[in-house]
């Protein structure tokens, strides 16, 4: 069973990561970049009243690598279709809230970014699906990421491990030459 959950656990993962630069890129207000080097992204939550397992991922980044993860983000969301999609700065945190379609579901996120993006930052995020999308009618995820220090040697910036594994963001969806 345990390997069964290991897969889901890093696509689950991946997709908070994907909702996150979808969120820091979804607007015009623009986000800090975070200190370049490697990051520890702690995630927690729910799906309807399940609580998820807990996830822990690192990730390397550089100034130029989250600025392309940014710009992927808005790509990802422009190509939804959201009636509202607002983020705004207020004092020391992003809020966002957005109302799009996904498929026959309408998805409704709130979603509030804080911290200093020197040292950690984290974001909440409230969602509902209507009506319920695989079933799922709402999620709550906390994400809280720490600076750990300078990447390791044998990693690249947009590398990400989870559960041992590793990838490369930036190639996501590039075919290999």
């Amino acid at each position: 069973m345990r390997s069964f959950n290991r897969p889901l656990a890093l696509h689950a993962t991946l997709a908070g990561i994907v909702m996150l630069t979808a969120s820091f890129g979804a607007s015009a207000l623009e986000y800090p970049t975070r200190k370049a080097g490697l990051w520890q992204i702690t995630t927690n939550g729910t799906t309807g009243t399940t609580k998820n397992p807990e996830q822990v991922m690192q990730q390397c980044v550089d100034t130029a690598s989250d600025k392309t993860l940014q710009q992927m983000g808005a790509g990802m969301a422009a190509g939804m279709k959201c009636d509202k999609n607002d983020s705004t700065k207020e004092g020391n945190k992003y809020v966002g809230h957005s109302i799009c379609q996904m498929g026959p579901s309408k998805l409704e996120s709130k979603s509030v970014i804080s911290g200093d993006f020197e040292k950690e930052y984290t974001m909440t995020s409230d969602s509902t699906f209507n009506p319920p999308m695989a079933g799922i009618s709402s999620s709550k995820t906390t994400m809280v990421a720490k600076w750990l220090g300078p990447c390791k040697s044998d990693q690249k910036p947009g590398d990400v491990i989870v559960n041992g594994q590793k990838m490369n963001l930036l190639n996501m969806g590039a075919g290999k030459k």
